[in-house]
């Protein structure tokens, strides 16, 4: 097994790959285009603070089911808009407490979700 452990992270550093499959390259994109959370629009800490997490951006998987490795399917949101979701679908994850509070629905979100949600979700 650790073989096999070794040779995917090998070949992950080979193409710049993290632990999804994603691209530096393809995040890098969609990083300039997701400069506040896609959900709330708070401004996010970029790289990641373990300190900050609530306010460091984060990759939101827009879809909840893999795989994972599709850029059209990622998104930049804050850490606490991504750990509110868990692994609800983005339209359950709307009548949650939390979005009703910050609202969060399909018409304030940004352009990414929505069209993601109109493609997938519906």
């Amino acid at each position: 097994m650790f073989q096999v452990e070794n040779l995917i992270s090998k070949i992950n550093l080979i193409y710049m790959l993290d632990k999804y499959g994603l691209k530096t390259e393809d995040k890098e994109k969609v990083r300039k285009r997701d400069k506040k959370c896609v959900y709330c629009h708070k401004q996010m800490i970029y790289p990641f603070d373990i300190n900050r997490r609530q306010d460091s951006a984060t990759i939101e998987h827009l879809n909840h089911l893999p795989p994972w490795n599709n850029p059209e399917t990622i998104a930049y949101c804050c850490g606490s808009c991504n750990s509110s979701r868990g692994k609800r679908t983005i339209t359950d994850w709307f009548e949650s407490t939390y979005c009703k509070s910050k609202n969060i629905t399909l018409k304030t979100v940004a352009q990414a979700v929505q069209d993601y949600i109109l493609e997938f979700e519906r």
